[in-house]
């Protein structure tokens, strides 16, 4: 009589994604968006700061989490790092590291800074090394995800963080690098989509990942360049209707995202609406108006609810033990 050997399950430990960064990018990225909104539309301070709280629990538990995994499943790291997609998540983990020290920033700048620095220099060395692999070696584009743009979305963001903090040259050399690398991207990321057989249900909300760069582009050039009230630079305003159209665009695909299974990955959708929000916030301060005022009220209110439904749905999937099992 012959058994069947049951595939090994490994270790819960192992199995932690560095994608689960993405979290705290859409908790703490809404909590910044919601430090916009007081200052903006005079929303209640505390909003923010029980997301800020909540993104920095997170991002610390997540960290030990994956020092643990280091430590005692290094074979698990280097596997997920050598994987074609999810080694471009690798930078989730810098991203959320400068949105948490965005969101620290007015109430303890000295460790705002120092998470700043650790985040700019993790971003610098993890984009570098990814960047390397892909021109050393040749890439299937069918395999190819809007994912790639994080370790170039991460150069966009670090000037939001940078700038106000007094990192202006080192600033503009992240966002100079960061905008021409997504404009390459992005001209790669439309081609696979538009050419190739259609991303699978887990992937296809990473597509959310096409309206961060000029979302958060505007709010690093405005930190940058801090135009006056009332005055927008004409980069700023390409860059933020640009992000307007994405957004309708991919309103238009929520059905066709949401109709399937439920993954972990959905919460690419959160940080790029999260950005976005604080975007048209931004842009309403500085140009004021009934309509920028509707388009800010309208994407802080999708960011919100998309952020609260993906908890929601997060909490469920842990509770009926379907969390952390995906291939």
């Amino acid at each position: 009589m012959t058994t069947t050997a049951l595939p090994t399950v490994q270790p819960l430990l192992a199995r932690q994604s560095v994608a689960n960064f993405a979290w705290v990018m859409g908790l703490g990225g809404l909590a910044n968006a919601y430090a916009g909104a007081h200052a903006v539309f005079g929303l209640p301070l505390w909003c923010s700061q029980v997301l800020l709280g909540l993104s920095c629990a997170l991002f610390a538990l997540l960290v030990v989490t994956h020092v643990a995994k280091a430590l005692l499943h290094f074979d698990a790291v280097r596997a997920e790092f050598n994987h074609a997609v999810r080694s471009s998540f690798f930078p989730a983990a810098s991203v959320a590291t400068v949105v948490v020290a965005i969101g620290l920033r007015p109430y303890n700048e000295p460790l705002a800074r120092a998470l700043w620095c650790l985040g700019a220099a993790a971003h610098f060395a993890l984009a570098l090394t990814l960047i390397r692999r892909w021109l050393l070696a040749a890439q299937d584009e069918s395999v190819m995800t809007p994912a790639w743009f994080i370790p170039v979305v991460g150069n966009i963001l670090l000037p939001v963080g940078g700038a106000p903090l007094g990192f202006v040259h080192a600033s503009w050399f992240f966002f100079s690098v960061g905008l021409v690398l997504w404009l390459v991207f992005f001209t790669i990321a439309m081609h696979r989509v538009l050419f190739f057989a259609p991303m699978s249900e887990r992937s296809i909300p990473t597509l959310f990942i096409l309206l961060a760069p000029p979302s958060i582009g505007f709010a690093a050039y405005t930190a940058l360049e801090a135009t006056q009230v009332g005055q927008v630079g004409l980069l700023a305003t390409v860059l933020y209707n640009l992000a307007l159209f994405i957004a309708i665009l991919l309103a238009t695909l929520v059905p066709r995202i949401t109709h399937g299974p439920f993954f972990l990955s959905w919460w690419a959708m959160t940080f790029p609406l999260d950005g976005w929000a604080g975007a048209c916030l931004a842009y309403h301060r500085l140009q004021p108006g009934p309509a920028t005022g509707a388009v800010a009220a309208v994407a802080l209110g999708c960011a919100t609810l998309m952020v609260l439904w993906m908890t929601l749905r997060t909490l469920l999937y842990i509770l009926q033990g379907k969390a952390f099992l995906e291939d």
